[in-house]
């Protein structure tokens, strides 16, 4: 029985990895049938840890992950709230904005004078169960990621999705083919990878390119050397070493992110880039000389060299010729205050933007917007301030965790693990204000697994739990 409980915990584990690199294949699990397949294979996922855990849950292991695993189950009570129906008179002190407009139409009187602070609860009920999948995904994370291997095989599955995604979508360009293989969809001169829309393509990427660095830190102190003829075979090691295949696969993943012609993409990992190596050499304590060689290496080859052979033109073009006005953003964003506004308590409900905002654009729209390109402002409008600011107290809660376990701790491969996921929460914070990262399903799930890893590494042993 302890043997089939050990074979059924790594086929748990298994399907993590699998999970991160299938997320973004089904177009970014931007679908209704692709996230409902995600929701299912979590579900699948936590049966299975739920099983081998019967006699009793590892409560240790999750003791990193508390204030994560409380901050977004207690967001997803409260969309939970949003859903229940409400007298109108009382509805009209809790949220006015939602009972003035659900009595602006047939339902309220249908409802025997009730109504949800949820303006749209059908795609509500679809945010609560996508928001119930994340909360399981970082539960499942803080009982399988019990081991320094199992952190190096959660990051490699990364490096080797965000290398097939960037490989796929610069090839697809550069072929000239018209359609996609897959989906058919229509391949123009931006890489796109498997996503539909090139900006969630450019943020995962982002995300990608955080763990392979943090691979590549976790390995250099391998380089250190007394004599010069001891440095040179360590150099010689490490140019034959699995690490240098990482540093290949990041630079692939650039010049995917190059040709996404994702503006703030680009413009989010020269500044993480810049961020990143500033705190290493902060936070680092007896850093290996090789680390700055590192990050000079990302500034020079990657974001210069490599980038001016696959499109930095034109992306540096876009830039200089970028009017926010004339893409409607800053349209949707000076709208979309009067919704902050009304709502700013309660919310209007998860995933109700779309629904609400056609209500209080001032002239017909000429473009389609679903999501507010903003994601501080949309998470405000659907989920009110209260809500909001209890997810983003965890997340810089992880940051600052990152930040001190950089300074504190003497491991390599958690000194570098909570490097890289430092960088991926500040590269999502950067990205997301101008942009809905965080409303594509694969990029929100791999965010969330980021969080869960940098919050595990920051407390797991040398040796990890098991082996205690």
């Amino acid at each position: 029985m302890v043997l089939l409980s050990h074979r059924v915990e790594r086929l748990a584990f298994a399907l993590l990895l699998i999970l991160v690199v299938w997320l973004p294949l089904p177009l970014g699990s931007n679908r209704p049938w692709a996230w409902s397949l995600m929701e299912l294979l979590i579900a699948i996922q936590t049966i299975l840890i739920l099983w081998c855990c019967r006699e009793a849950i590892p409560w240790r292991w999750l003791k990193p992950l508390r204030w994560l695993l409380a901050g977004v189950a207690l967001f997803q009570v409260f969309t939970l709230l949003q859903l229940l129906s409400l007298p109108i008179e009382w509805l009209a002190k809790v949220s006015p904005g939602a009972a003035s407009l659900w009595q602006s139409t047939a339902d309220v009187r249908i409802v025997h004078e009730s109504a949800s602070v949820s303006v749209d609860p059908q795609q509500t009920h679809v945010a609560l169960l996508k928001g119930i999948s994340y909360l399981l995904l970082m539960f499942n994370c803080g009982v399988l990621i019990h081991s320094p291997e199992r952190i190096r095989a959660v990051m490699t599955a990364f490096v080797v999705s965000g290398t097939f995604q960037a490989f796929y979508g610069a090839m697809l360009v550069l072929s000239g083919v018209s359609l996609s293989p897959v989906f058919a969809m229509v391949i123009g001169d931006i890489a796109t990878g498997s996503f539909v829309y090139k900006n969630h393509f450019a943020n995962y990427l982002l995300l990608c390119i955080c763990m392979g660095l943090g691979l590549v830190v976790a390995d250099l102190n391998l380089l250190g050397a007394h004599s010069w003829r001891h440095r040179m075979r360590r150099l010689v090691e490490a140019l034959l070493s699995a690490k240098m295949l990482v540093r290949l696969c990041m630079v692939i993943m650039v010049i995917g992110l190059v040709m996404s012609r994702s503006r703030m993409g680009n413009s989010a990992l020269f500044i993480t880039t810049l961020l990143g190596a500033v705190l290493a050499l902060l936070l680092y304590k007896h850093r290996p000389r090789s680390l700055t060689i590192l990050f000079a290496s990302l500034l020079i080859i990657d974001v210069l060299v490599v980038s001016s052979l696959f499109g930095l033109s034109k992306l540096r073009e876009r830039l200089e010729a970028t009017v926010l006005v004339e893409e409607g953003r800053v349209d949707v964003l000076n709208w979309s205050w009067p919704l902050v506004q009304d709502f700013w308590l309660t919310g209007s409900g998860a995933g109700s933007f779309y629904a609400l905002f056609q209500n209080y654009a001032p002239e017909p729209m000429t473009h389609f917007y679903d999501h507010a390109h903003n994601d501080y402002l949309q998470f405000v409008i659907e989920s009110g301030v209260v809500a909001s600011a209890v997810l983003a107290l965890v997340v810089l809660l992880v940051l600052g965790r990152c930040l001190v376990t950089m300074y504190t701790r003497k491991d390599p491969l958690m000194k570098a693990t909570t490097l890289a996921c430092a960088m991926a929460i500040i590269a999502m914070l950067i990205h997301i204000s101008v942009d809905f990262n965080l409303q594509a399903p694969a990029n929100a799930a791999s965010f969330v697994i980021i969080l869960s890893l940098g919050a595990i590494a920051a407390r797991m042993p040398r040796q990890g739990y098991v082996s205690e």
